[in-house]
This record gives structure tokens, C-alpha cells and sequence, in this order.
């Protein structure tokens, strides 16, 4: 089942000389389970890609449909809705609030989501229990490494079971090897039936990844 399906998607920013084409007709389809890698340089269009397949940004022109539903002429209320539904996010720089406990951060978007006190709580642990960090619950951010850190938000952005995970170089402030441990952790919830799309620069992330997208200059010059 088709999951995103972007059609001829254009994002122009203005500028103080006209405007600026972050993205040039971009046409992508991804399936249900499908693990993806956008790769590019700076300035290719990959932040821009990402904020629109996560419902942060329409396009200028051209459509967009998130799990069956055309999403590119919605308010920001109902954009804001779908992206706490179909979305979680996994960000490079964590994002977590640093006075919450790790339990605490990841029943946030629970929270948002109006889900009852009991049932959060339960999700959040399970979350945190997947992702290995349930003995550090009651720890907040300053007392976690890189690495646990980076779990406290994966298991945020998995506890409310969302269809796709899309995550913006999600190793990118973590040594080798707990950037490896957390790629095998992603790999994992893929595995679970998650839709992932990792937003990287490093071809080694991108290299575990059944699919792997190349932008340039806006556009999409390789799709393999």
C-alpha cells in the first residue's frame, strides 16, 4: 500500500532577489514498510523534502497525499493533526526537554494526542522498553549519553505506533558505534512494519537502506 505520494512538487522560498527553488518538480512514490534514504549535499533540498513529507511545509505547487489523504491545501490545525498521527520524528539534535525525565519526554506527544494518563504511561514504557532505555526512565536528558538520548526520542517518536518514522540524520552527533547501535535499532522497527525515511548526508547510514534517493540541486537525480 502507498503510504506518500508526491506528484510534480515544487517549494519556492522568496528572496531578496526572487525567489529561491528549494525543490523543482519532484515526483515520488513510497510503499507501506518501504526503508528509505534521501541523500544530498547542502542545499539540495533534502531539509526542505523532509519538513514537506512530515507535514511541516506544503508545496508552492503540485500535490502531496499522506496515507490516502491530500494533505497540500489543509489548515495548519489539520496538518498539525495528521503529523501527530502518521508521523514520528527522530531529530539529529534529540530535542528533548531537558527538566522531564525520559518517561516524561516520551509521553509528550501522547500527551498532545489527548491519550488517557494510564494508557501513556503504559505506551511510554513499552517505547522505552523497546528501545532498551527502561531502567534509565527516571533520568533526565543531562544524566544520558549521546547515545541514550537518542533512544529517549526514537522511543518518543515510536510510542504512539505511527505508520512512518522519518528521521533527519539521526547519527549525526553520536560516535560510530552508538550511531551503528541506533541504525540497527531503526533497522528494527522497519523490520516491524514502520515506513522509514532517514534524511542523511552519510552514505554509510544511506547504505542500509533498501532504497536510496538522490538530490541535487531540488531535484531527484537518482532513485535506487
Amino acid at each position: 500500500m502507498e503510504v506518500i505520494r508526491l506528484e510534480n512538487a515544487w517549494k519556492t522560498y522568496a528572496g531578496e532577489n526572487g525567489g529561491v527553488e528549494a525543490l523543482r518538480g519532484v515526483s515520488l512514490s513510497v510503499s507501506e514498510g518501504e526503508s528509505v534514504a534521501v541523500i544530498g549535499s547542502s542545499g539540495s533540498g533534502k531539509s526542505t523534502l523532509m519538513n514537506i513529507i512530515g507535514c511541516l511545509d506544503v508545496p508552492t505547487r503540485g500535490s502531496y497525499t499522506l496515507c490516502g489523504k491530500r494533505v497540500t491545501r489543509l489548515s495548519e490545525k489539520k496538518l498539525s493533526e495528521i503529523r501527530r498521527a502518521r508521523v514520528g520524528f527522530i531529530f539529529q539534535g534529540f530535542n528533548l526537554i531537558p527538566t522531564l525525565t525520559a518517561l516524561e519526554n516520551v509521553e509528550l506527544p501522547l500527551l498532545y494526542r489527548g491519550v488517557p494518563r494510564g494508557r501513556r504511561r503504559e505506551l511510554a514504557l513499552a517505547a522505552l522498553d523497546a528501545t532498551g532505555l527502561s531502567s534509565r526512565r527516571e533520568h533526565k536528558p543531562a544524566e544520558l549519553s549521546g547515545g541514550q538520548q537518542q533512544r529517549v526520542a526514537i522511543a518518543r517518536a515510536i510510542a504512539p505506533s505511527p505508520p512512518i518514522i522519518l528521521a533527519d540524520e539521526p547519527t549525526g552527533n553520536l560516535d560510530s558505534r552508538t550511531g551503528s547501535e541506533v541504525l540497527s535499532l531503526l533497522r528494527e522497527l522497519n523490520g516491524n512494519g514502520h515506513t522509514l525515511i532517514v534524511i542523511t548526508h552519510d552514505m554509510k547510514v544511506a547504505a542500509g537502506a533498501g532504497r536510496i534517493i538522490t538530490l541535487s540541486d531540488g531535484k531527484i537525480v537518482e532513485d535506487a
